[in-house]
Formats: structure tokens, C-alpha cells, sequence
């Protein structure tokens, strides 16, 4: 859907470098066509005060950076001008400064009602949009010049410019799934960590082994080395066979930016770039099962965080436990010191060797400890132990080594930074909390003159000042699921699964939770219910047996809202209509889709079906291959579809963003998908043609029509958000 705009060509605006920013259906084109952040550099550049966050130009080329991930690879510019009216309507002053608002947007529009999903934080710089997959690595150069960013499961590592944050350089690396990325200290080399069909794993799996669990698969990861001068590849090699699927080997760089150390099952693997004959193993170190980090100091010490077992006592089971094995002199002499005083039985994750090589951090899921691996104890630990509480997921040292960056997932995908001051003789202390946005983030890096953390995740790459602040908190900080509606429409009770607790929110502002209880306390129709009918039907009749083998455990299926119909759909075959009151069934087509079934609904009046399924297509020049997403209308008593439509097809496209819907709702003029980077798209429900769409930060998972229908209750990371559906003449909400 376009948006309008105006023809206006005055004389004394030709001369006013604003106009091209102020004109909303202006700033919207120039949004879509060269994205948020290339705008936001412009106004910096050509607008006065477009630099200063407190005048409006310069407010909202904050927003267009740090809120980048929402207008990046838009769907369509009326996607565009929905996202950026929620973004601007409760900022008056930069509201009021745009002209042209209201006649730049679509007819048809869905608006968010209350405050935002995420915490509004002036520490925010700016969000990194490049990658279509989240990022898993981030890795400063050692001049501070350049960034490396890792996308996990888009097959490139990309690199950019720190003085302006343009992308300087893409390596695609076809078919690869992606670890880490890791600079030489002279910055000549990167080395990049993943998996690919370049290296197979070794081993097969069993035939009817659908979850891999039996036989004895090995995986084998890649190392590559590439030229940072040329970004040609100079280096590969496998690493040594690793059992198990959620580890990985581990890098480090030797100070004189010659040799690779990749830390495998058994030992340390050296690998000598330039070197006619490569350097011993160093291992085998006693009881060890696999190194788990790598640490190479500047003084040539490589310390190892390695997993042993520990031997109990009246032939007990050996338990996992942590210990620290240092090489003083790896390269000429493989003579060790292990040191493990206070960490068996707590097994550790990582390690992170302080600047000055004295001390040294271990961290799990439950918080950083610190150490002195040539001593005799631990300097300092944390008091949380177990799962509850905020997950550690990454700690880094300051380059000056005064603060000790962690960062931390809770409440089931909330994730924030916590800045520790640790000054030598002193107990580490908290100087700053930073939150970051409502996804799993699980990346953290220190700029090398430590004036910028950067953090990456499902959104892009944020950049952020490490400083104390006060920003604005989000009354959700939990993941939500299950939206029910009150009848009267005027509040949405959502429940918590992390805390099995039911909240409520008032529709008009859904931005402060109240806490209800273990039940939801508006109508809904019982799920109990519901299952006991579905097995009943399935095991009715002839249709039983064969539809036993063909679907799947995580087969989409649907009731009708009256209880009276339940349909079902697998790979590949056609759906399934089965009568709950009746008894029996019939087919809705003859063939099945030549693809993945994904989400099932009916109407309101349980006379029509939509589907959604995945195909996968080949095209005729060159064999490549594209998937594409189709909605489909069915008609439940003829069995027929009535309206096709297709939601996004080449998946490989960098401009398009790859949209998975993980919800559907039906309503009687409309339906409403939302997906899994916030997207949330309205379709005429006789024609499935998309009407309006919008984006939020965070994954929605769910969303419902409010009784009217005036309005979807949607949830997901980032809480539950009202959306109003506004069409031209209505009162915004």
C-alpha cells in the first residue's frame, strides 16, 4: 500500500534543508528507500540542532537510530508510516515539529495504544540493522576502527566502519551456520568459528532416530582465517571431532598474532599460521572431558577453562566439575599448572582473564566469580546459585580493567547489562544497570577505548555508553502468552508462564500489569474440554489409524469456536475436518499442499478455514531455491479454497525481511498474523489481501480480536500491547 505524497513545491522551502525531514509523507519515502540509519546520519549533517537529542530534529534522529531494527527492510512504506506514528505520537515535541501527518497515512492503519514496549534509555547510540538472523558474535578490531558481527544463521560475517557505521565489507560464507568471530591482536587476521557441509560431521544417525539421541554422531566444526586487508581467505581446517550438540570449540589469538588456539575435547590445539611444521598438542591434561574457554594474555600466558570429572567416593557417579589449567610458555614448553580450589561441583561456563593477568572471572548461569589462578582461593563469588533469578550469559573486562561488563537474561527473554566497579582490594560493586530489549541477547563486547558496550542479539547489534542513568522502565518485563479479552472489551488478562500467574491490563493503557492468580479470571473456553473432545473424535471411525501415523506431534491443528468442528494438518498431506458432534470426517482438497503446514483457524461462524503453509519452489535457471509463505481460505463444506494469497517468497533476499508468523486470528472482516520480529499484519478475511501492518520490538508469539473487533490484544517478549485498527475519519484511540 503506497502512501500519498503531497505535491507541495514552495519557493521558500527549497532553500529550508529541513523541509525533506519535516514533510512526513517525504520523511517516510526517504526511510523505506535508504533506511533509518542513512536518514538519521543526514539529519545529523544538514539539519541545525539535528545533533542535540533535546531539540526535535535532533530527538528524532535518535529514534530513527536507536529504534532502526523497526523500520529496517519494511514490508512497505504504509509499514513504515504506522511504525513511526507509534514512535512519534507520545513525543509531542517532535510530533508537532512534522507536517503533514495525518494525510500521509494509509486509509486503513493499526496503531499501538500506551507506552512502548521497551525501556527508552539516552545510553541507547544506536542499533546495527545489517543482518537478517540474529547476531551471536561481536569483536571490536584491535584499533577500535572496525566492528565484526556474526549472524548466526544468515552465513555472513560483516564489518563495519566505527566512524561513520557504514558497512565496509560482507563475507558470505554459503551454507554455514555461524559461532564467533575473533580479531589477531595486530588486526591482520580474523578468524571465523562455524559449521558447514565443508568439514561433514562424522558418524550417522539411526533411521528412526527423529530427535538424534541414539547412534553416535560426531560434529566437526570449521575454522577460517581470512586477510583483514583484502578479505580474501587465507586458512581453513577442521576441528577434531566433538560428541554433543550444544558446545562448541573456542579461540584465542597468541599475542604475536601467529598462532590459533582452538581449544578441543581432550587439549589445546595450536595452529601455527606461517610455520612449516605445527606445534604440539598441549594436553592431555588428567580427567579432563572437553575445554570449555581460552584465554591468551598479552604476556604469552594461555589459561583454559577446561570440565573434569570429579571422582566421588563410594563408587558414586562422577559429577562435571570446573578447573583452570595454565600454560606459562605454550608455544616452547607444554609444562601446565592446573588450579581448582573452590570449583568442584559448580561447574563453569566461561573465562575472562583480567588486563593485568593477576586475576580472572568465571562465569555461569548463576553470576561472575573472581579468582586468582597463581593463588590460593577465591577473591570474591556471588550468592545465587541454582535457575531462578537473571541468567548469565556473557561478562567482559574493561580494556582499563576498572569495570567488569555482565550480561544478563531474565524473565524469559528481558535481557540488561550490569556494570561491576572492581577496584583492586575491594569488593565488587555495582555502578550501573543498563536494559536492553525485550529478546534474548546473548553477545557483549568493550570498545577498545571502552567508551562503548556493544550487545547483540535478534534485533541487530546495539551500541550503548557504558554510564549510570535513569531510564525509563517497562512495566512488562515477562514473556506473556494465552491473551483473553474481558467481555466488555476494557481490560486483557494474559498469562505468565515463567510464574504460571494470570495478569491483567486495562486495554486503554496495557502498560502497567496487575497480578490476578493462577486462574484467568474472564471466560474462556476450557482446554481440558477441548483436548477431551479432539481424542475422542481422532479415535472415532476408520479415520483413526492412518491419521495416527501421517501427523506428527507438533501438527498444527484448530477448533472451531463452538466446539462443533476440529481440523488438523501435516507434512505434505491435506487437512482434516473432524466432526465433534456428529462424528466422522472429510477432506478439505484431494492433494496436500507440497509443503509445511504452519497455523490453522477458523471463521467466527466455523463455515470457512484459513491455513498458512511453507513450500519450498525451485527455479528453472540455476536451481536455486525460494520458500514463500501462503495464506489460504477454505470452504468448509465444499471442501474448496476460495482466496489464495502469498505473505513473502526468496528467502535469500537481503533487502526483504524473512517474516515467520507464529499466530493467527480470524475475525469476521478481518484476520491478523503476528511474527516472530514483531511484525503484526491485518488482511481482508473474504479476500486474505493485506489491508495495514506494523512492527514491535520483541517476538510476538500470540494475539486475539477484541469482541468488537476494533482492536488485537497481541503478546510475546515484550509483554501485551494493544493495537487499534483506525481507518480514515476514526479518532485515534
Amino acid at each position: 500500500m503506497a502512501v500519498s505524497v503531497p505535491n507541495v513545491d514552495m519557493p521558500e522551502r527549497a532553500h529550508d534543508p529541513a523541509h525533506r525531514f519535516r514533510d512526513y509523507a517525504t520523511l517516510v519515502e526517504q526511510i523505506f528507500t535508504r533506511g533509518p540509519q542513512t536518514v538519521a546520519d543526514q539529519i545529523g549533517n544538514h539539519v541545525p540542532g539535528g545533533t542535540d537529542p533535546s531539540s526535535p530534529p535532533g530527538h528524532l534522529r535518535w529514534l530513527l537510530l536507536s529504534r532502526a531494527h523497526l523500520l529496517a527492510r519494511s514490508h512497505d512504506r504504509a509499514e513504515v508510516a504506522c511504525v513511526l506514528y507509534d514512535l512519534l505520537a507520545p513525543r509531542t515535541p517532535v510530533f508537532a515539529w512534522l507536517t503533514g501527518v495525518e494525510r500521509a497515512l494509509p486509509p486503513v492503519r493499526l496503531t499501538a495504544r500506551g507506552p512502548e514496549g521497551v525501556p527508552e534509555d539516552p545510553r541507547l547510540v544506536r542499533v546495527l540493522t545489517g543482518h537478517r538472523a540474529p547476531v551471536r558474535s561481536i569483536a571490536w578490531s584491535p584499533d577500535g576502527e572496525q566492528l565484526a558481527t556474526v549472524g548466526a544463521y544468515d552465513s555472513c560475517v560483516q564489518i563495519w566502519r566505527t566512524r561513520d557505521w557504514s558497512r565496509q565489507e560482507r563475507l558470505d560464507i554459503t551454507g554455514a551456520s555461524l559461532d564467533e568471530a575473533v580479531w589477531s591482536p595486530d588486526g591482520h587476521r580474523l578468524a571465523v568459528l562455524g559449521r558447514s557441509d565443508r568439514f561433514p560431521d562424522l558418524g550417522e544417525h539411526e533411521p528412526d532416530d527423529v530427535h538424534g539421541r541414539q547412534g553416535r554422531v560426531e560434529h566437526v566444526h570449521m575454522v577460517l582465517v581470512y586477510a583483514t586487508a583484502t578479505w580474501k581467505e587465507i586458512a581453513a581446517t577442521p576441528t577434531a571431532p566433538r560428541w554433543g550438540t550444544g558446545d562448541r570449540p573456542s579461540l584465542a589469538w597468541s599475542p604475536d598474532s601467529r598462532t590459533l588456539a582452538i581449544g578441543e575435547d581432550i587439549g589445546v590445539r595450536l595452529w601455527a599460521m606461517e610455520a612449516p611444521e605445527q606445534p604440539a598438542w598441549l594436553g592431555p591434561v588428567p580427567d579432563v572431558r572437553k575445554i570449555l574457554d581460552l584465554d591468551w594474555h598479552p604476556d604469552g600466558t594461555l589459561t583454559a577453562l577446561v570440565q573434569r570429572e570429579q571422582h566421588l567416593s563410594g563408587k558414586r557417579p562422577t559429577v562435571p566439575a570446573s578447573m583452570l589449567v595454565t600454560w606459562p610458555e605454550p608455544n616452547t614448553a607444554p609444562h601446565f599448572r592446573s588450579w581448582h580450589e573452590g570449583l568442584p561441583g559448580r561447574p563453569y561456563a566461561g573465562l575472562r582473564r583480567h588486563p593485568d593477568g593477576a586475576r580472572a572471572c568465571l562465569f555461569a548461569g548463576r553470576g561472575p566469580d573472581l579468582c586468582e589462578p597463581d593463588g590460593s582461593g577465591m577473591l570474591w563469588q556471588r550468592s545465587r546459585f541454582g535457575h531462578l533469578g537473571p541468567q548469565t550469559r556473557a561478562v567482559e573486562w574493561s580494556p582499563d580493567g576498572h569495570r567488569l561488563a555482565e550480561l544478563r537474561s531474565r524473565h524469559q527473554g528481558w535481557a540488561d547489562i550490569v556494570l561491576w566497579g572492581t577496584e583492586r582490594g575491594r569488593e565488587p560493586s555495582v555502578s550501573a544497570r543498563i536494559d536492553c530489549a525485550p529478546e534474548e541477547t546473548t553477545a557483549l563486547a568493550w570498545s577498545p577505548g571502552a567508551d562503548l558496550l556493544a550487545t547483540g542479539g535478534v534485533s541487530g547489534v546495539r551500541l550503548w555508553r557504558p554510564e549510570t542513568g535513569k531510564p525509563h522502565h517497562g512495566s512488562f518485563d515477562m514473556r506473556v502468552t494465552t491473551p483473553v479479552w474481558s467481555p466488555d472489551g476494557a481490560h486483557v488478562a494474559v498469562l505468565s508462564p515463567g510464574l504460571g500467574e494470570w495478569f491483567v491490563v486495562d486495554a486503554r493503557d496495557p502498560a502497567e500489569p496487575e497480578p490476578f492468580g493462577p486462574e484467568c479470571p474472564f471466560p474462556r473456553r476450557d482446554p481440558e474440554k477441548e483436548k477431551e473432545l479432539v481424542e475422542t473424535a481422532r479415535q472415532e471411525g476408520e479415520d483413526h489409524d492412518p491419521y495416527t501415523g501421517v501427523y506428527g506431534r507438533h501438527a498444527p491443528d484448530a477448533v472451531s469456536p463452538g466446539q462443533e468442528l476440529y481440523a488438523l494438518a501435516g507434512d505434505g498431506d491435506p487437512i482434516r475436518v473432524f466432526d465433534l458432534r456428529g462424528g466422522g470426517s472429510r477432506l478439505l482438497g484431494k492433494e496436500g499442499p507440497g509443503g509445511r503446514w504452519m497455523l490453522l483457524r477458523f471463521t467466527p461462524q466455523a463455515d470457512r478455514l484459513v491455513s498458512l503453509h511453507q513450500r519450498t519452489l525451485t527455479r528453472q535457471d540455476g536451481g536455486e531455491r525460494e520458500e514463500e509463505l501462503v495464506l489460504t481460505l477454505w470452504d468448509v463444506a465444499t471442501g474448496r479454497p476460495s482466496a489464495r494469497e502469498r505473505l513473502w517468497r526468496d528467502r535469500t533476499s537481503e533487502t526483504e525481511r524473512v517474516e515467520h508468523p507464529r499466530a493467527l486470528a480470524v475475525g469476521r472482516t478481518h484476520l491478523a498474523w503476528c511474527g516472530g520480529e514483531g511484525t503484526v499484519a491485518l488482511h481482508d478475511s473474504a479476500t486474505l489481501k493485506p489491508v495495514s501492518r506494523t512492527r514491535t520490538t520483541g517476538a510476538a508469539t500470540g494475539l486475539v480480536f477484541s469482541p468488537d473487533e476494533d482492536a488485537l490484544a497481541v503478546v510475546g517478549d515484550g509483554g501485551v500491547r494493544v493495537v487499534d485498527l483506525v481507518e480514515v475519519g476514526d479518532r485515534a484511540r
